[in-house]
């Protein structure tokens, strides 16, 4: 080779091998060029964290032993941060080694971050995150483990009072939870954050956010110049504030809004406008007070009880017809109310519903007294009042000039005088109230309003009730029920948006029917003040005209139903038999057994005299459209209780293949009988199998009302009793007549009057007879009840 290709050879080499070298160079800066990144460096005790929720979440395809081991020995509370070596054995933990999956591989290169760290570089919180969120994306865990912007109120360090958060927990602004795992989450107060989380479970911190957060409507308790105590969703709260929030007097015990940032309570918009009034009605979105009519409640609006313990309370706690609350203003409307006492409540006020009790609303009415009466009327601004005089009408019309305004106030000029309504007529004949009247004239006519005292109300609630000729420890014994009954109703009003705490018909308590009577009024008298309570509550004191010698539970109605009043139950209603034995009433709920005991007379019975302890009715002619109207009707009053077979076989044999769906028209009915029955015997469920269907009609108001077809009803005494609405009780037992297959008729043979819960007011009058006290008449009916005096 000449001399000259030599040294060519020799120049290409080394352009060769400087082109390589300074490829090696550019292709692997680590050993040459790369620093340590600047930065926040990745907690090491985060990322253990965060690897472990991976698999507490579930993500699949991880060597969680082997991640557990790197966990425990790199990553320590101790330690600065994590290596980039620790980083990328993590990995294999977490996608397998390198070569095993080709998706795996194409992952990991995404996340691998080579051209910035040398093996024992720090990884910073940046890259960390990033290459944790497409983690969570690749485990498809998006929607379990998130980055969330929560807003922190305080931890156990700010609470004071009784309610305590649990160690390694939260306080939201929105009154939740949260536990924490990451320390870096302890002592944090009044700040908004974003991390990761995991439910209600704050796993690591990614910042805290200088947005300024606020609470709404506040209960301030006490301020100083450095710090504040406020009540917030139960707790008692310490914060501190950047500066004097006003002198004590503008902050302390007033609603407020609260504004924080950055750990303090940054300033506070106190809502000092308060006004109170008696409540007269109730309804969504608004309530109407005397004095300043109908006012709109804000959808943040906050209630809070001030007397005795102070806790947070809701709408339905305030009191119809009471004014025992202030309510606080924004901006002309209730933001929050405060309750601020508990009194004796001794006033009921009674929605007076029009002739047969068919309306609540009236077209027309005429009220008189023999004494003076005021009419007020008008806006509450610019109030009227005018006097007439004892004997002269007042005639009220829905185009009067007297609703120019608000309600309109009936009151006598004496608290012992009572005023006629002449335009209703009842058992008495023209009734007179006691108390006064609020008439509310509504789009469907006006709406007549008796406010009056508990007690006159039960003069005459107990003889509309129960009959004044029976024995007076009977009548005491319906009293005390009576004052329970209404008594619930004055907290758990049943026409809040007319402001009535009941009505005066069977839907409630029958009310002035029957004039007063002075036997039926000392019985009110000689039991003042006396409730039936169950647990220091007061009971649901449903009661009846009379048993078939066997009563009840609320289960009849529904099972929730007997689940919250276990006072009630089913009992045989009447002395035990020489040996001490009675019959038992879960044997009842056996066809057979109830057949027998209802087809014999119950010697020990309380009620075996009563005309209605037993009755019988004849459908000597089924009329099959009626039977498909009524069965039609309960559908629509509740889908639940009348079902349709949808299953194979015959419903005996597959009880539970029923369904909600409306039944269809039907010209045949081939079987009427009973499906199930409850203690007791009353029946429960009834079986309807028809040419379109087989139904089931459940509870014992629907049976009644079905199976009623018109017509008379004899009693056990042979006297007879034109059928109303209902058949007299679901104690019954039902045997069909057939013709072709088809049942055209049906007799029934029956016992008591009414649904057979709670006491049964001809069997008090029978224990009454027999000498014993209101108190063990009411300790029979309801269980371990007892009765206290509340004024």
């Amino acid at each position: 080779m000449k001399k000259s290709d030599r040294i060519l050879v020799k120049v290409i080499a080394v352009v060769v091998l400087a082109l390589l070298f300074i490829w090696l160079i550019y292709k692997d800066e680590t050993f040459f060029q790369l620093e340590q990144p600047e930065g926040a460096f990745m907690p090491a005790g985060d990322v253990k964290i965060l690897l472990d929720e991976l698999v507490q979440a579930g993500a699949k395809g991880i060597d969680i032993s082997t991640l557990r081991e790197y966990g425990d020995r790199y990553l320590t509370l101790e330690a600065e941060g994590i290596s980039y070596d620790t980083y990328c054995l993590l990995l294999e933990c977490l996608l397998g080694k390198e070569g095993q999956s080709e998706k795996n591989d194409r992952f990991r290169d995404d996340i691998l971050y080579k051209k910035k760290y040398k093996g024992e570089f720090l990884l910073l919180k940046e890259d960390w995150y990033d290459s944790y969120d497409k983690l969570i994306a690749f485990f498809g865990l998006e929607d379990v483990i998130r980055v969330e912007t929560v807003e922190i109120l305080c931890g156990n360090s700010a609470l004071e009072g009784e309610k305590r958060l649990e160690d390694g927990c939260l306080l939201g602004r929105d009154g939740s939870v949260y536990t924490y795992a990451s320390d870096q989450f302890a002592g944090l107060s009044f700040t908004s954050l974003r991390a990761y989380v995991h439910g209600e479970r704050l796993l690591t911190l990614l910042e805290c956010l200088p947005d300024e957060g606020s609470l709404k409507n506040v209960w301030i308790m006490e301020a100083e110049d450095t710090r504040i105590r406020f009540f917030y969703e139960g707790y008692e709260v310490l914060g501190e504030v950047q500066a004097p929030l006003g002198t004590p007097e503008q902050t302390r015990e007033q609603v407020a809004d609260l504004f924080y940032q950055n750990g303090i309570i940054s300033r506070a918009a106190v809502k000092a406008e308060r006004i109170s009034g008696k409540l007269l009605g109730m309804e969504q979105g608004q309530i109407e007070l005397e004095g300043y009519g109908k006012i709109s409640i804000k959808e943040s609006c906050v209630g809070y009880q001030l007397y005795e313990k102070l806790q947070k309370t809701e709408l339905t706690e305030l009191s119809i017809g009471y004014d025992f609350s202030d309510f606080v203003l924004e901006d002309g409307e209730v933001c929050a109310f405060l309750i601020a006492r508990k009194e004796k409540m001794e006033t009921i006020r009674v929605a007076i519903k029009s002739d047969n009790f068919s309306s609540l609303y009236h077209d027309r009415l005429i009220l008189k007294s023999q004494d003076n009466m005021t009419v007020y009327y008008g806006p509450y601004e610019e109030r009227k009042q005018k006097e007439i005089l004892g004997g002269e009408e007042l005639v009220l019309e829905r185009d009067s000039d007297y609703f120019s305004g608000d309600r309109v106030e009936v009151k006598p000029e004496i608290n012992t005088g009572k005023i006629e309504v002449l335009s209703l007529g009842r058992s008495q004949g023209t009734p007179a109230y006691r108390g006064s009247f609020e008439i509310v004239k509504t789009e469907d006519g006006l709406a007549l309003i008796n406010e009056i005292l508990l007690e006159e109300y039960l003069y005459s609630v107990v003889p509309s009730e129960m009959p004044a000729s029976y024995p007076s420890e009977a009548l005491k014994a319906q009293a005390i029920c009576a004052r329970t009954y209404g008594y619930r109703y004055l907290t758990q009003p049943g026409y809040g948006q007319l402001g009535a705490h009941v009505d005066d018909s069977v839907s409630y308590q029958v009310y002035n029917n029957i004039a007063e009577n002075i036997a039926s009024t000392k019985a009110v008298k000689e039991t003042a003040g006396m409730l039936l309570l169950y647990e220091q509550e007061p009971v649901s004191t449903y009661y009846y005209s009379t048993s078939c010698g066997f009563g009840a539970d609320a289960g009849v109605w529904n099972e929730e139903q007997k689940e919250k009043m276990p006072y009630l139950s089913s009992v045989h209603i009447g002395w035990q038999d020489e040996e001490g034995e009675e019959p038992v009433a879960a044997e009842l709920s056996q066809e057979e057994n109830f057949r027998a005991y209802i087809s014999l007379v119950d010697e020990n019975a309380y009620e075996k005299d009563e005309a209605w302890f037993r009755w019988q009715y004849q459908v000597t002619e089924l009329d099959v459209s009626l039977f498909y109207q009524r069965l039609k009707e309960r559908y629509a009053a509740g889908a639940n209780k009348v079902l349709t077979f949808h299953g194979k076989g015959e419903p005996e044999e597959n009880p539970e293949d029923f369904e909600a769906k409306e039944p269809e028209k039907f010209k045949n009915v081939y079987e009427i009988q009973c499906f199930r029955r409850k203690e007791g015997g009353v029946m429960d469920e009834l079986l309807v199998k028809t040419d379109k269907g087989t139904y089931k009609v459940i509870s014992e108001y629907n049976i009644r009302y079905v199976l009623n077809q018109g017509g008379e009803i004899i009693r056990q005494d042979g006297s007879g009793y034109e059928s109303a609405a209902l058949l007299p009780s679901a104690y019954l037992i039902i045997d069909v007549d057939k013709k072709d297959e088809n049942v055209v008729g049906y007799s029934i043979f029956g016992g008591g009057y009414g649904h057979g819960v709670g006491m049964s007011q001809n069997g008090a009058k029978s224990m009454g007879l027999q000498g014993l006290s209101c108190e063990a008449i009411l300790s029979f009916y309801y269980t371990d009840c007892e009765i206290d005096k509340i004024y």
